[in-house]
């Protein structure tokens, strides 16, 4: 696990707990060994691609069933990583499909959660990219 990686793995940990948070699962192991794809869009390239490639961080529930996928967002500002941009266009789908939550999370935006000085945190960030709003009692408080 690299820096950024060990540095996300506790933020998560601390708001979903340890046992919650897994690291490294395939995404056909997060699916549940059935992509969920329609059989048009299930070939063997596609069952390949889900073995051999993994999920960064996979949050379960209670019975351990995968929610949500969290991962960086792929830097393509110096170069197209050919490998990135495939798992940006299939990784999405097959989540979806699953009913999985997916999330990415850009290094700027995981620089602003780290800074003790940012205006960001994790909640703040679910919050935006699952369109969470607060509650007038939530709102109340933090006045």
């Amino acid at each position: 696990m690299s820096l950024d990686e060990a540095q996300l793995f506790r933020l998560l940990v601390g708001f979903f707990g340890k046992d919650r948070v897994l690291f490294s699962m395939s995404v056909r192991a997060v699916c549940g060994g059935d992509l969920g794809l329609q059989p048009e869009a299930l070939d063997d390239d596609t069952r390949a691609w889900a073995e051999r490639n993994r999920c960064l961080f996979t949050v379960v529930d209670d019975e351990d069933d995968p929610k949500m996928v969290v991962e960086f967002e792929p830097d393509f500002s110096s170069f197209i990583e050919v490998e990135q941009l495939e798992r940006k266009s299939r990784l999405p789908g097959i989540l979806k499909a699953n009913g999985i939550q997916y999330l990415t999370i850009s290094g700027k935006e995981m620089g602003e959660i780290l800074d003790p000085n940012g205006t960001m945190d994790l909640v703040d960030l679910l919050k935006d990219r699952f369109g969470i709003e607060e509650t007038p009692e939530e709102l109340e408080e933090e006045s």
